[in-house]
């Protein structure tokens, strides 16, 4: 075949691809992803007019981009109703109803349709158009997804993201969102296609949302190797779970040199952070105190802890455990118990528990009396309840606080956003 015959059959398949009748969903041109990252700058900085004026560029560069559909309608609710959850942008509609209506077969507009409303139901309408139109249009599976959790309904939410990464295999965030629909059925799995994402996607905010989700999973040793991880590979400044997972590591490590490591590396990450200037503060002392207790130094020690402000969680724990440590060393086995028995009332820990038996044990104590000293403080600091009354399920009588006054009450507080 002559080099002119292949060019002409080269140029009819530019030709057909033109003219296909459907339009199918598209990660972007580079006009169009260019536009793209001029939208995402501005957002960034607060500027949605012209965010929202970048991205409707890279529609025009691509009307078939459909993350830029998304930033667009995003960035535009922003700009038109910024204190508003359920926005709603008259122009906005009418522009995607008049764009639906001159382009029937981009599955892209059936989409943004179904993404404006709020009303689940509504916007599945709209999903099921764009699959219609593009069998292959993940992000309608997306949400399809997303509205049947809303519903329970999770043996469809599985389906639609299952359905989602099989159309688009290079997107790591649905395969992420497949993976987790699986952790409570199948953990196995969901471990299998997190660590993938991780392996095929490296470098990528979706692989270290991947990691976090395989740390929350994870007990000890495991979740703190994971940790390591996100805290080498994925530094706070540059992954939003980076950052995300050096809050949660920190608060899990109980050894004070270990704890002042991270919050000194999160604070030069974010120097205007008050928190964890205070954390590094917090630390600094708990490891001087440390050091003081093993010269035996105790009275210095004891004296630099009390004038510390007292941290929270597993640090507080540390902090209890210092102080009885020192204190009972220095002699003042009384100022070492009270410490032990106020933050076991408070928050109970094992380790501190631990160390109120042994001291309580040492001072001749029963556990019965140790327990008793607990709930003495307990009982003390006790205050009622705010009253309240919340609809009953069904109809009944309304369910009021009051009705359980002397019987353990569990409040579970459920969220289906």
């Amino acid at each position: 075949m002559s080099w002119l015959r292949l060019l002409g059959a080269a140029l009819l398949l530019g030709i057909l691809a033109v003219a296909s009748p459907t339009a199918r969903e598209s990660s972007g041109t580079p006009a169009a992803r260019a536009f793209f990252a001029e939208g995402e700058a501005e957002a960034k900085a607060g500027k949605y007019a012209g965010a929202a004026a970048a991205f409707r560029k890279a529609i025009e560069a691509d009307p078939d981009f459909v993350e830029a559909h998304q930033r667009f309608i995003e960035s535009t609710q922003r700009q038109e109703a910024p204190a508003s959850r359920t926005p709603t942008v008259p122009r906005l509609q009418q522009l995607y109803e008049r764009w639906a209506k001159q382009y029937p077969k981009r599955a892209a507009y059936q989409w943004a349709l179904g993404f404006l409303s709020h009303e689940p139901d509504t916007a599945d309408v709209f999903f099921k158009k764009a699959l219609a139109i593009d069998p292959g249009f993940a992000r309608a599976h997306v949400l399809l997804a997303k509205n049947a959790d809303i519903r329970g309904d999770w043996t469809a939410q599985r389906e639609h993201l299952k359905a989602a990464v099989d159309a688009s295999p290079d997107e790591p965030r649905y395969l992420l969102k497949y993976a987790q629909a699986l952790q409570e059925i199948d953990p196995a799995h969901f471990r299998e296609l997190a660590s993938e994402v991780v392996r095929k996607f490296p470098a990528t905010q979706a692989a270290a949302e991947a990691l976090y989700r395989l740390a929350e999973a994870a007990s000890h040793p495991e979740r703190r190797a994971y940790f390591e991880r996100l805290r080498t590979e994925y530094p706070a400044g540059a992954y939003g779970y980076g950052s995300s997972a050096m809050y949660d590591f920190y608060d899990e490590l109980t050894i004070p040199s270990e704890a002042l490591s991270v919050s000194r590396d999160m604070a030069k990450v974010f120097p205007s952070s008050k928190t964890w200037a205070r954390r590094v503060a917090l630390q600094e002392a708990m490891a001087r105190a440390q050091a003081l207790v093993a010269e035996r130094n105790f009275a210095d020690a004891l004296e630099l802890l009390e004038k510390t402000e007292r941290p929270s969680g597993a640090h507080g724990a540390t902090w209890t455990l210092l102080k009885a440590e020192a204190a009972a060393a220095a002699g003042h086995s009384e100022l070492a118990y009270a410490a032990l028995v106020d933050s076991v009332a408070a928050m109970p820990d094992d380790r501190v528990e631990e160390a109120l038996v042994k001291y309580g044990t040492a001072a001749n104590k029963t556990r019965p009396q140790i327990d008793a000293d607990v709930w003495r403080i307990r009982d003390a600091k006790a205050v009622p309840a705010v009253s309240f009354q919340l609809p009953a399920s069904r109809g009944s009588t309304p369910v009021q606080l009051s009705d359980y006054r002397g019987r353990v009450v569990l409040l579970a507080f459920w969220f289906p956003g």
